[in-house]
């Protein structure tokens, strides 16, 4: 007899297929993409704004973790990276990149849960795996900074969302303490606030007992706000509200949320950097039919889901926040302008469009056929989300980690001669002081290349490495030639790199046209350029020796001939 027979074999059966094997289906996806994620960041080193909380935050102070970046709150994700830094040290952003992909299947897991609850399990499962290999958010699933800030405020947001659901008193207080939480990570948290307030304000339950839910949280920013929330740092500013984005913010608004679209539809490009992308059009002309299809279900319903209005004061305060941010690098100096379709952007606005979307469809009886065909939809939208994310990881930030590296190799390869003052950026709009950063490397360990490794990669690299060398030593031609005691004169031939020791040298021009240098170390020849001197001219070259063994390699452009001398 089989299990269909039997008495109670039906009910096990649909228990299996409706509840248990999409649970199962979403623990693969969850695995897949966590092994997706975890081998294309692999081979990245800390990346941007990660170096603001290993070099300039260091210590343990309240200023530390409660000053903001960007003007967001940033506790947890700066107590993750420091705490991290002590106890792996910094020499890989391993540790980091396992902490950021846990949070993002977290964040998966409770959005399966909350969307369960109103379209089914077969439904989540399609939306969660869309999520799951969103690879138009690239940056959110790769960056473990980004991972933190967006996605961990996510998690904490929607657990508040779930725990509300609950209508009674334990609910609450999970809740508002989930609500607090999110705006640790960053102020993404504000979305899930407005979420609680509107929730509170539509609940028939006690609103005076109830009013702790949105007031903790509210509270909890406006302490942090007068605190730490209004300064300035190296690595942070206060955005300013320029009133001429004003008139701009419904139209990006619209396409933000046309934006979250074509990446769920697996139809993304590029970096979601440029102004416009080739197939934003199909996500306009879905948000178009969308809003169409929720006033007709709105008005079918003849009221409107209170749970929709929740999701959907969450997702326009999101989608707000991003509008009037969209030229806040202005105000830290940098000419960059936050698009609509940035690639950071896309994790949660496709998560509140899920959200949103599922209290509308709550009580629907999605068909079979319906379901098939939104899973074979899918399956194109991932493997295009899988290949954009791949592509990413090769084209932008592997070369960006290993320009990272070798610049670092170069700094620490200055030594005890550094510079005074000395600083360099990593991709970032804020300086990296010089002597902080080896203060961290000798606690830490360094996340640089060895000299064998730099050795194995590309010349362009080495030449990074040189460039970044020659700057922390502040090496330049000087128009003020040493005076040697006795000195040690060559006449050298200018088409050949000369192997100089570490010294002080005088270079002639003897030649009847310009002479140009180059210098190398790390690199090869011909090096980075130095300076020149004028025909019959002479000029001082002084090459410290850093913490390397090995000599300098001077190269020359020009006819010469040219004499140098040291005292030596």
């Amino acid at each position: 007899m089989t299990s269909e027979q039997t008495g109670n074999g039906a009910p096990r059966r649909i228990r299996w297929e409706h509840e248990l094997l999409p649970v199962v289906l979403l623990a693969v996806c969850m695995v897949v993409s966590a092994a997706i994620v975890l081998n294309l960041t692999s081979k990245l080193t800390f990346i941007t704004d990660e170096w603001s909380f290993l070099v300039l935050r260091q210590g343990w102070g309240l200023d530390q973790l409660l000053t903001p970046f960007g003007g967001h709150p940033v506790m947890t994700p700066a107590f993750i990276f420091k705490f991290s830094q002590e106890l792996f040290g910094m020499d890989s952003s391993r540790p980091e990149q396992f902490v950021a992909t846990a949070i993002f299947l977290l964040t998966n897991a409770l959005l399966f849960i909350y969307l369960r609850r109103r379209v089914g399990s077969w439904a989540a499962l399609i939306g969660t795996a869309l999520i799951l290999f969103l690879g138009g958010a690239f940056e959110a699933l790769l960056w473990s900074f980004q991972t933190m800030v967006y996605i961990g405020a996510m998690a904490a947001g929607i657990g508040a969302l779930i725990a509300l659901d609950r209508d009674d008193h334990k609910g609450d207080v999970i809740a508002a303490i989930l609500l607090a939480l999110s705006l640790t990570f960053s102020g993404i948290g504000l979305t899930f606030v407005a979420a609680a307030i509107v929730e509170w304000a539509l609940n028939p339950r006690d609103r005076r007992r109830r009013i702790f839910v949105p007031l903790v949280p509210l509270t909890f920013f406006v302490l942090w706000w007068l605190g730490w929330g209004h300064s300035t740092s190296a690595d942070s500013f206060e955005p300013s509200l320029e009133l001429s984005v004003l008139p701009k913010v419904p139209e990006y608004m619209f396409n933000a949320f046309a934006a979250g679209l074509t990446s769920l539809g697996g139809l993304a490009t590029g970096d979601g950097s440029e102004p416009d992308q080739p197939h934003l059009i199909w996500g306009k002309l879905a948000a178009i039919v969308l809003i169409g299809l929720s006033i007709w279900r709105i008005r079918s319903l003849g009221r409107v889901p209170r749970d929709f209005l929740v999701t959907a004061a969450a997702g326009l305060c999101l989608y707000l926040m991003f509008a009037l941010a969209q030229d806040a690098y202005q105000a830290f100096g940098v000419a960059q302008v936050r698009t609509p379709t940035l690639s950071r952007y896309q994790l949660p606005s496709a998560i509140f469009i899920l959200l949103i979307a599922s209290t509308l469809l709550r009580g629907v009886k999605i068909p079979r056929l319906a379901l098939v065909i939104a899973g074979v939809l899918s399956l194109f939208a991932i493997t295009n989300g899988i290949q954009l994310m791949t592509d990413k990881a090769h084209e932008r930030w592997e070369p960006s980690s290993a320009y990272s590296k070798a610049t670092l190799t170069g700094i620490e390869a200055a030594g005890p001669d550094m510079v005074a003052g000395y600083s360099f950026k990593l991709g970032t709009p804020f300086e990296l002081p010089g002597d902080q950063y080896m203060r961290a490397v000798e606690a830490h360990g360094s996340p640089a290349y060895s000299q064998e490794e730099l050795a194995s990669m590309d010349p362009a690299f080495r030449g990074t490495a040189d460039s970044a060398l020659i700057g922390a030593l502040g090496i330049e031609v000087s128009g003020a030639p040493p005076a040697f005691d006795s000195p040690q004169c060559r006449r050298v031939n200018v088409k050949r790199s000369l192997a100089l020791e570490p010294g002080t040298y005088s270079v002639k021009n003897r030649g009847e046209t310009d002479l140009y240098f180059g210098l190398a170390r790390l690199g090869d020849p011909p090096g980075l350029p130095i300076g020149g001197a004028l025909p019959g001219a002479t000029v001082g070259l002084g090459l410290p020796a850093g913490s390397l063994d090995a000599p300098w390699v001077l190269s020359f452009s020009g006819t010469g001939p040219a004499q140098i001398c040291s005292d030596r």
